[in-house]
C-alpha cells in the first residue's frame, strides 16, 4: 500500500500505464518527441520529495540537460536536502572529498576509500535516497557498486530509494563478457552481471533489487521521457560532463570496456594523454606489429592505427603509466558503435600483447581478474587458447543473464 501511495502522487496528466516488476515500480510514459531525464521528470513534479528528508546520491554528473545540478534545484525549490553522498572521484569530480558539498554547503559522505556504503548514522532521519550519477555500462565502472551498496544500506535501515534513469552512452543492447565470479568481487565488480550489461541504471537497479535483496527495497525508478533502446546517446543533444577524470568523451566510454582491463596489466590505457583508453602503448611495444596483428582479426566496427603518444598530466588519483615516456601502441578508432564490442577487442588486446611482447605483463597480484571478474581470462591466455575460444567460455552464463535480463528492461 505504500508504494501504491507513493505512486498516486506522482501522477502527470499524460497517458500513464503503471507496470510491475517483481522487484519494483517504474513509471513509463507515452512515447513523445522531447527528451526528459529522469531528474527532470522528478524534478518538474517533486511531490514525492515534499516535507521529506532527502539524502542524494550523485556527483557532477548529477545534471539536468542544460547543465543545472540536481542538488542545486531540490534546494532552489525548497526541498530538504540534508545528506549528499559522493562515489569515487568527489562530488563535484575534482577528486576532493569535503565533508560540506562547497556549492550549497550541505554536509557530504564520501563512499570511496575507507568507506564504501553508507552507515546506518549516515541514514539516521533520512526518509528518501535518491540516486542520479551517469555510468558507462561497464561492471568495473565503480558507480555500479556505490549503486548496489547504497540500496543495501537502505533496505538494512528502512529508507525508500528513488533512481533517476539516465541514458546509455554505449550500444544499449550491447551484452558481452564473463559473469561475475563471486570469488573475485571487489569494488571494481560487486553487481552480478558480465563486463557489459545493457541497462540503464534504473534497470540495473531493478535487477539488483530482486537479484541481491529478494525485492525488499521500497525502489522507484523516475523513467526518462522520449528514450527507448534506438535512442543514440548523441542524438539527445546532453550536456557532457566527464563522468571521471579520464572519460573525457562519449567516444572515451566506448573503448573502456576494451582497455580498462589494461589497469591489470604493465602496458598504459592512455591516462595523462588526450585520448585517455582509446590509446593502449608502452615504450617497448611495436605500434605498427600491433596495429596489424589487431586488424588481422577483422573485428567490426573498428580499426587499429598505430600511434605514438606521451602520457604527460596526472588528472586523477591514478598515477599514469610511463609519465613523460615515449610510448608506441594502438589508436582504437571505432568506426560503427553499433557493431564494435569492446570486450572482445579488450580480450583480443590482452592475448595479442602476451603472445607478441615478452616483456608483457599481468601485474598488482593479478588485478586483471578484479576486472574480468574471474580468473579464467588470465589463465586460458596463459594457457595458449584461442581467442575464439576465451569467447565460447562465457557463452552459456552470457545466455541465462541475456534472459534473465529481458524481464527487467524498462525501455524497448
Amino acid at each position: 500500500m505504500k508504494t501504491i501511495t507513493f505512486l498516486l502522487f506522482f501522477l502527470f496528466p499524460v497517458i500513464f500505464d503503471k507496470t510491475c516488476t517483481k522487484s519494483g515500480n517504474h513509471f513509463p510514459y507515452e512515447e513523445i518527441s522531447v527528451f526528459r531525464l529522469g531528474c527532470e521528470v522528478l524534478l518538474e513534479n517533486p511531490e514525492p520529495l515534499k516535507n521529506k528528508n532527502i539524502g542524494v546520491i550523485t556527483n557532477q554528473t548529477g545534471i539536468t540537460s542544460d547543465g543545472r545540478h540536481i542538488v542545486d534545484e531540490m534546494v532552489s525549490k525548497g526541498l530538504k536536502v540534508v545528506r549528499i553522498f559522493s562515489p569515487e572521484h568527489g562530488i563535484r569530480g575534482d577528486e576532493h572529498y569535503p565533508d560540506r558539498d562547497p556549492i550549497t554547503g550541505i554536509q557530504v559522505v564520501s563512499l570511496y576509500g575507507a568507506k564504501i556504503k553508507p552507515s546506518a548514522d549516515d541514514l539516521r532521519g533520512i526518509d528518501v535516497l535518491v540516486y542520479d550519477i551517469q555510468d558507462v555500462g561497464a561492471r568495473f565502472y565503480t558507480y555500479t557498486s556505490t549503486l548496489r551498496y547504497c540500496m543495501e544500506a537502505a533496505v538494512e535501515s528502512k529508507v525508500k530509494f528513488i533512481v533517476c534513469d539516465r541514458p546509455i552512452v554505449i550500444n544499449p543492447n550491447y551484452v558481452d563478457g564473463f559473469m561475475l565470479d563471486d570469488k573475485y568481487s571487489s569494488f571494481v565488480g560487486s553487481v552480478p552481471v558480465p563486463v557489459c550489461y545493457g541497462m540503464t541504471a534504473g534497470e540495473l537497479s531493478l535487477y539488483l533489487n530482486n537479484r541481491l535483496l529478494n525485492s525488499q527495497l521500497e525502489l522507484t525508478v523516475i523513467e526518462m521521457k522520449g528514450y527507448t533502446r534506438e535512442s543514440d546517446y548523441l542524438s539527445l543533444n546532453l550536456k557532457w560532463i566527464k563522468p571521471s577524470p579520464s572519460m573525457f568523451f562519449p567516444s572515451t566510454a566506448l573503448c573502456y570496456a576494451a582497455t580498462c582491463f589494461l589497469e591489470g596489466t604493465n602496458v598504459s590505457e592512455g591516462r595523462g594523454t588526450e585520448k585517455p583508453f582509446e590509446y593502449a602503448g608502452a615504450p617497448w611495444i611495436d605500434g605498427e606489429k600491433l596495429a596489424e596483428k589487431m586488424n588481422s582479426y577483422g573485428l567490426s566496427g573498428v580499426e587499429f592505427q598505430a600511434v605514438s603518444f606521451i602520457p604527460s598530466e596526472k588528472i586523477s588519483a591514478y598515477p599514469p603509466k610511463f609519465l613523460g615516456k615515449k610510448c608506441n601502441g594502438i589508436f582504437i578508432n571505432v568506426t560503427d558503435k553499433l557493431k564494435f564490442e569492446p570486450v572482445k577487442c579488450g580480450v583480443v588486446l590482452i592475448h595479442t600483447l602476451f603472445n607478441l611482447f615478452s616483456q608483457f605483463e599481468f601485474t598488482q597480484k593479478n588485478f586483471i581478474d578484479k576486472l574480468a571478474g574471474t580468473d579464467r581470462l588470465r589463465r586460458a591466455v596463459i594457457d595458449g587458447k584461442s581467442v575464439t575460444e576465451i569467447f565460447s567460455m562465457w557463452d552459456t552464463e552470457l545466455r541465462n543473464f541475456k534472459s534473465e535480463r529481458e524481464g527487467f528492461l524498462i525501455y524497448k
